[in-house]
């Protein structure tokens, strides 16, 4: 299988759709060749967009309107808000109120502008500062949800959590082997006078400073053992290599398709290898922390 999520030389019957969806899961959507921001980042963050646009429907009540007039800028937003929605919709050629198979520059002004017109018709503060407020949180909202979804951050960081759960075991032989260790050295380290007196002293600029060398030193040392893990897991002596880590994986059923003389690997993109990179350095920052 090559690092694009794709196998090479059997594109016919080959479930692409199983391999996006155990990429994805994973954390590695860049691994797949199609990953398209249109059709498959923009697309998962229509729920959460959804529920902001919910949320923000209630900007609508203010104290500009009181009484039946107040229900009533609720509704017409409500409205205004559906209707634009349906509307782009119908643009697209799909039902009024389907979800979008794909998510393109209207949906994205739809979200922007639509909320943010109805807080300013309907909202407590003036109708200007109730727009930008609202539309710079929209496109706060949107960007947000695009950097999660496009690197499948939460996903990311649930399998590598799992990880981090399966090895419990080696971690807690681990720590009772270095646990002396660590007592005589915080003896030395932490039960004396100036330690304390430097910690006391400290501001809290030169406090971040010092957390801040620390922090950067142990993500270098992620970075650069990140990077010999993912040369190692890029060679395989095999096939029999090859079948034993695609055991669980879509790839395992299509194995048979692509054996050959000897199993070779493609070189990845630079959004593959960054992806990559940063699945490792996230699993591993996990397990330190």
């Amino acid at each position: 299988m090559t690092g694009t999520g794709r196998v090479p030389g059997a594109d016919a019957g080959v479930d692409d759709e199983a391999y996006t969806r155990w990429f994805v899961a994973r954390g590695l959507p860049h691994l797949d060749e199609s990953y398209s921001v249109t059709e498959d980042v923009l697309t998962r963050t229509v729920p959460f967009l959804g529920l902001v646009v919910f949320v923000e429907m209630f900007v609508t009540f203010g104290d500009r309107w009181s009484g039946w007039a107040q229900a009533a800028v609720f509704v017409a937003g409500a409205v205004a808000i559906v209707g634009g929605f349906a509307g782009v919709n119908r643009m697209r050629g799909r039902r009024p109120l389907a979800l979008p198979d794909e998510v393109g520059l209207a949906e994205v002004v739809a979200f922007v502008v639509v909320p943010a017109l109805v807080a300013g018709v309907g909202g407590s503060t003036d109708p200007l500062t109730g727009t930008v407020g609202v539309a710079a949180a929209n496109v706060a909202c949107l960007a947000g949800a695009y950097v999660v979804t496009r690197w499948s951050l939460i996903p990311m960081v649930r399998w590598a959590s799992r990880q981090v759960v399966r090895q419990i075991g080696d971690l807690a032989t681990l720590v009772a082997k270095s646990l002396p260790v660590l007592v005589v050295f915080s003896a030395f380290l932490f039960l004396n006078a100036e330690m304390w007196q430097v910690a006391t002293d400290a501001t809290l600029p030169y406090y971040a400073l010092v957390v801040g060398v620390i922090s950067a030193v142990g993500v270098a040392f992620l970075v650069l053992s990140v990077r010999r893990l993912s040369i190692d897991l890029a060679r395989f002596d095999g096939w029999e290599e090859v079948a034993e880590r695609v055991v669980g994986t879509p790839a395992a059923a299509d194995l048979d398709r692509v054996r050959g003389e000897r199993p070779a690997t493609a070189p990845l993109g630079r959004r593959a290898r960054f992806n990559v990179g940063l699945l490792l350095v996230v699993g591993q920052g996990i397990q330190v922390a």
